[in-house]
Formats: C-alpha cells, sequence, structure tokens
C-alpha cells in the first residue's frame, strides 16, 4: 500500500493518464480523489462518470452535453461531464463497463481531448486529465473482444493496483480504529476501541469485501456497542475465516 501511495503521489503533479485496478471495496475511488487533490489541478473539479450506470441512449449527451432540439425531450442545452470537468479531473469508475459502441468516441477524445455536443458540429477542446478504475480484468476483454486494445493503451499510461485487504492485514486494525472513532463522533456513540477478542475476530476474517466491509462493519460496530469498548459481538461477525454474516450497516459509504 505504501509503494502505491508513493507511485500516485508520484505521478499526480503530472497530466498523464492513470488506470486504478483492484477487487471492488479496495479504495479506487478514493485514491482517484486523492490523485487529483495532490495535482495543480485540486483547485478545480473531479467530475466522476459512474460508468455501469450510463444509459446506452444518452450516454453521448451524459458525457459530451447536446444542443436544444438534438433529440425528442432535449428542450434545452446540456453541458456534459466533459464540459464540467474542464480543468479538472474526469474520473472514470468501473470503465470496463463502458459500453463498446462508444468506446471509439471516448478513445478520441482522450487522445485529441476534442468531442461534440449532441446535435452541434462545432469541434470543441477540454483540458482534462484523466483518472480510470476498474475491478475487471481488461486483458481479458480485449482478448475477448468487448474493451478496444488501443483504449486501454491510452487509459494504463500509468497502472496502479490496490492490493486486497487480505494481502495487508497489518492495516486491518489501524483502519478500523480510524472509522471507529470517526463514526463514534458521527453518531456520539461512546465506543472508541476495539477488545482484544474483536481483534483476533477482525484479524481472522478473510474481507471479501476489502476496505468498504470493513468500514461498514465498524459503522455497525459503533452504533450498537453499548460501552467504550466494541466486542466481538458488536462486529456482527462470524468466527470462521471468510464468514459473510456482517450484519447490514446503518448505510453504505464510497
Amino acid at each position: 500500500m505504501q509503494r502505491v501511495l508513493e507511485l500516485a503521489r508520484q505521478v499526480a503533479d503530472t497530466d498523464a493518464s492513470v488506470l486504478v485496478l483492484g477487487e471492488s471495496g479496495t479504495g479506487k475511488g478514493v485514491l482517484a480523489r486523492a490523485i487529483h487533490n495532490w495535482s495543480p489541478r485540486a483547485a478545480a473539479g473531479l467530475v466522476t462518470i459512474n460508468c455501469p450506470g450510463l444509459s446506452g441512449e444518452l450516454i453521448a449527451s451524459e458525457l459530451f452535453g447536446h444542443i436544444r432540439g438534438a433529440f425528442t425531450g432535449a428542450t434545452e442545452n446540456k453541458l456534459g461531464r466533459v464540459d464540467q470537468a474542464d480543468g479538472g479531473t474526469l474520473f472514470f469508475d468501473e470503465i470496463g463497463d463502458f459500453p463498446t459502441a462508444m468506446q471509439p468516441r471516448l478513445l478520441r477524445f482522450i487522445q485529441d481531448r476534442e468531442y461534440e455536443r449532441v446535435g452541434d458540429p462545432v469541434t470543441r477542446k477540454a483540458d482534462v486529465r484523466i483518472v480510470a478504475a476498474t475491478n475487471r480484468d481488461l486483458k481479458a476483454m480485449v482478448a475477448e473482444g468487448s474493451f478496444r486494445e488501443d483504449l486501454l493503451y491510452r487509459l494504463n499510461v500509468i497502472t496502479l493496483e490496490l492490493p486486497p485487504l487480505r494481502e495487508h492485514p497489518e492495516d486491518i486494525i489501524e483502519l478500523g480504529q480510524r472509522f471507529l472513532y470517526r463514526f463514534a463522533q458521527t453518531y456520539r456513540r461512546p465506543a472508541r476501541a476495539f477488545s482484544d477478542a474483536a481483534r483476533e475476530r477482525m484479524l481472522a476474517y478473510e474481507w471479501p469485501g476489502n476496505i468498504r466491509e470493513l468500514q461498514n462493519v465498524v459503522e455497525r460496530a459503533s452504533i450498537l456497542a453499548r460501552g467504550e469498548t466494541v466486542g466481538p459481538d458488536d462486529l456482527g461477525m462470524g468466527g470462521r475465516s471468510g464468514d459473510e454474516s456482517a450484519g447490514e450497516p446503518a448505510h453504505r459509504t464510497q
């Protein structure tokens, strides 16, 4: 993790495209925001495009904007995410889910920073830095024809891979303690530490949901713990490594 953070800081002050890889819940979005905040673009915006949530019909409008009358329902001009990110960072969350049919247009934009709004022939330029993230194997997707190879090359000028939490267990307790303190403050609850038994259970668990799962488990424990110490039962986890019986948190956090 330290090496990943060092590399992220090293590339943050450039405009090189960055591809962040890692399992779900490893903190890819958090790292993308950190790269933006460490960069000279920090004063401008970080605009996120949630690729799985893009509609096939409206994706071009969402990304590049449109003009009034461009299609049925386009009653006014609309700025796209590219316009909103001008001067800042454009973050493609789960780029592996980006629609295949739109990949050539995205490739052209990444290469030249040029685009057209839907219904408008005028070519525009945008000054943005590209960061993308995925939990999918893009090389395998290239091999099967569902992701463009040239687009992958443009995205992964710099590749940062976040390890799953099970590969750096030395961070589990420290991260858990940080989350506990934050949620104790947020919910005004008394718990400020983990019992030895709770620590043992946290270290024995494999955390398939990674840091996001740890955060959710600690959030639940901070709410349920009656005293200043979180016990193993407050965690809502089974004692076996990899047990998925953790209770649902009060709300999901990104």
